[in-house]
């Protein structure tokens, strides 16, 4: 009479197998999935972050404001500073570092707000940029499109110049 069954090393040689079979599906499943919201998760960071800047602009000392400076496109990063440019606003200056973030996987969109352009945040709770050489109108929005690399998704931060008020998709 001969023994059937197996034994443990089969069993975990068995399990091991799935386990590596598991893995190599589920990854790239993730790794998509992550890529994919990338876009989304960076445009909430960014609203989190214009939304500081403004309160920090509005608390801050008579004409020292707040400013979103954009160091990269692709990948996207930047700055968020106390104060604003010199040579935009002779009565204030860049001060202290308030965040830099950058996102991999996340490219800004064309828009106004660039490398050469800041966003700037004044004690009142509006905000500008610079268009052309001269201080876009507070009385409009601006809207920040963030898209995924290389192609994908793409999500948007919207901002009132003139109440601050801001909102993402």
């Amino acid at each position: 009479m001969s023994a059937r069954g197996t034994t443990l090393t089969e069993v975990l040689v068995v399990a091991a197998i799935v386990v590596v079979l598991a893995v190599a599906i589920a990854v790239p499943s993730y790794r998509s999935y992550v890529s994919a919201r990338s876009p989304a998760a960076a445009a909430v960071t960014l609203a989190a972050d214009v939304s500081l800047l403004e309160r920090l602009a509005q608390n801050g000392k008579r004409n020292e404001g707040a400013s979103l400076v954009v160091l990269a496109t692709d990948p996207l990063m930047y700055r968020g500073y106390v104060g604003r440019p010199t040579s935009v606003d002779p009565n204030s200056a860049l001060g202290a570092v308030v965040m830099e973030r950058r996102f991999s996987g996340v490219r800004l969109a064309g828009g106004p707000i660039d490398v050469s352009t800041p966003l700037l945040f004044a004690t009142d709770g509006s905000a500008q940029y610079v268009a052309s050489g001269l201080l876009s109108d507070r009385h409009g929005t601006l809207e920040i499109t963030l898209l995924q690399v290389p192609a994908g998704t793409k999500a948007r931060v919207t901002v009132d110049l003139f109440t601050g008020a801001i909102s993402h998709t």
